[in-house]
């Protein structure tokens, strides 16, 4: 079989091939099948995606593990996969069965994203968990919509506040299982914020909480909820999030905010982040308290630093750390 006749032949069967050009980027190798641009759209000059993960969260966790796979340098024919998940087009009310794999073929590196062809009986149970999902998807904007009534959103930030981040946060809680199998709490302090507002006075203050909060904004995925918790705390409620997960979302926005320029001269600005994750049955008050020591263990060892509190140790006796 010639290379185009191959080409041709995986477009049918709905099959992208992304080839790896070195760590984090990619290019969309041979046709482009039916499917991925009605998913991903174009980029600005007309060529198609070459990062899909920027339009879809299960993409991008699965990013994650496919460039870890990648780094430990893989034998010819070892293979990743995510598994499969519903991914909505934003266009319509269609949801596509998709799988990723990384792979390692001789030299490429490449990674594959297929709509998968199913027998009738699977395709009735996805479409049946496709309206289960479409139906809690209304309930949850339904519920946005009551909050938004309540002024949900923080005036000088823009972030949800902490009346509507308590909200969020038990609405996730009681969905914990059936709905969101793992979930992250992440209370965040910025280091030597009364130094700034002692120092260069209150608006300029306030001008670093709101580029603390843009910064988390940004670098946050869809499904996350960033709010102001009060003062210069912030918190950030990220469902189906696991410990390694956690860690490298925590330690992204310590790194961007370390990186910012301010404009506060000689007085640098950090965060210290603790965190920690739902443990089924307990209550969000544990929840909180737990992540908030993870930010005062944060504190104590110097700023500028990620805390993690395991929810399975008793009296939460084990810290990790990295600055």
């Amino acid at each position: 079989m010639s290379n185009s006749l191959g080409l041709k032949f995986l477009r049918s069967l709905d099959f992208a091939i992304l080839r790896r050009i070195r760590p984090m980027s990619y290019d969309l190798y041979g046709l482009v099948p039916a499917f991925y641009p009605k998913l991903f759209p174009s980029n600005v000059d007309g060529t198609p995606c070459r990062m899909p993960w920027d339009h879809s969260s299960m993409l991008e966790y699965f990013l994650l593990d496919a460039e870890e796979f990648f780094e430990k340098a893989p034998r010819s024919g070892e293979k990743v996969s995510s598994g499969i998940w519903l991914e909505p087009n934003p266009k319509t009310n269609e949801e596509l069965p998709l799988v990723a794999k990384a792979v390692q073929l001789e030299e490429d590196q490449i990674i594959t994203i297929q709509v998968i062809q199913e027998e009738y009986a699977e395709r009735v149970r996805i479409l049946r968990k496709a309206r289960l999902e479409l139906m809690e998807r209304r309930k949850i904007s339904n519920a946005l919509n009551s909050f938004k009534k309540k002024a949900l959103f923080d005036a000088m930030t823009k972030l949800y506040n902490r009346g509507s981040f308590m909200e969020i946060l038990q609405e996730q809680v009681e969905k914990f299982g059936a709905y969101t199998p793992t979930m992250a709490l992440f209370i965040i302090d910025v280091d030597n914020f009364k130094k700034v507002n002692d120092t260069l006075g209150h608006l300029v203050g306030d001008s670093v909480l709101t580029q603390v909060a843009e910064l988390l904004k940004t670098s946050l995925r869809k499904n996350d909820y960033p709010a102001r918790y009060g003062g210069d705390e912030f918190t950030v409620v990220a469902p189906d999030t696991n410990t390694e997960q956690s860690h490298k979302l925590a330690e992204k926005l310590r790194h961007r905010v370390q990186n910012h320029k301010f404009n506060t001269g000689d007085i640098s600005v950090t965060i210290s982040v603790g965190y920690t994750i739902y443990r089924l049955g307990e209550t969000i008050q544990n929840f909180i308290r737990r992540a908030d020591k993870a930010l005062y263990d944060a504190k104590q060892l110097g700023r500028n630093v990620v805390c993690f509190r395991d929810p399975w140790l008793i009296d939460d006796e084990e810290v990790n750390v990295s600055a």
